[in-house]
Parts: C-alpha cells; sequence; structure tokens
C-alpha cells in the first residue's frame, strides 16, 4: 500500500515539477544568451552552462521515478507503461536517426532534441492511454 494517496502524490508531483521547468526554460533561453555574451573561446563554460541546463531534466526524472513509487497500484501501472512506450518510441527514433545518417541520408541532427522526443512521446502515450484524460 502507497503511503500516499494518488491526489497527495500528484501534488507532490506537481508542485516540484512547474518550478524545475521554468529553471530549465530560463536554463535554456538565459544560456544562449550567455553563451551569445561570453563567447565560444571560454570552452568550460559551455560545459557549466550544459550541465545547469540539464540539471532540472534530472529533477523531472527523479520526480517521474518518485511519483511512480507513491502512487497506487493502478497509475503506477499506467505511469510506467507510458514511460516504457515513451522510451521505446525515442530509442527507436534514435537508432533510425543515427543508421540514417551513417547511410549519409539526412544530415547531423541535434542529439539534445532526443530528451524533448521522450517527454512528448510519453506524454502523448498517457494521454493517449489514460483516453484523453489528463491528471
Amino acid at each position: 500500500m502507497s503511503a500516499f494517496t494518488f491526489k497527495q502524490a500528484n501534488r507532490r508531483y506537481h508542485l516540484m515539477f512547474w518550478p524545475a521547468m521554468a529553471i530549465y526554460c530560463g536554463a535554456c533561453i538565459g544560456g544562449a544568451f550567455l553563451q551569445r555574451m561570453i563567447g565560444d573561446d571560454v570552452i568550460w563554460f559551455g560545459v557549466v552552462l550544459a550541465v545547469l541546463t540539464v540539471l532540472p531534466i534530472f529533477v523531472v526524472l527523479w520526480l517521474m521515478w518518485r511519483y511512480t513509487r507513491e502512487a497506487d497500484e493502478y497509475t503506477r501501472v499506467r505511469q510506467v507503461e507510458a514511460m516504457a512506450l515513451g522510451g521505446l518510441v525515442t530509442v527507436g527514433a534514435a537508432g533510425l536517426i543515427g543508421f540514417l545518417q551513417i547511410y549519409e541520408v539526412i544530415p547531423q541532427f541535434p542529439v539534445f532534441l532526443i530528451l524533448p522526443a521522450f517527454f512528448l512521446t510519453y506524454g502523448l502515450s498517457k494521454f493517449l492511454r489514460d483516453g484523453g484524460k489528463c491528471d
């Protein structure tokens, strides 16, 4: 039995999810501006910007894991199935893109777009699995 009700687990998830996404968006936009101001000459600065930009994504992935562990069995199954389907579609697409690049059918693809692709496919699979309802 879960220590949290569905409503409590959902609330805990959203209380940290939205601030993490706000920080992520700010880091994406602010990082791009800072990189232009500083320039490409300072490699360590680019590394710091990349790490700081992706940290909120690790927070969201941890939140997804925590939410899954806190939720009831039915919600847990729905969540895990959506994450698995999102991961399968994303990994399959990444493999296809990689081979299309190897065979020089398409130009180089920005790898960082795989991250939002996972969240898009995860969200769509959860939405469709839940019959078009949002939690």
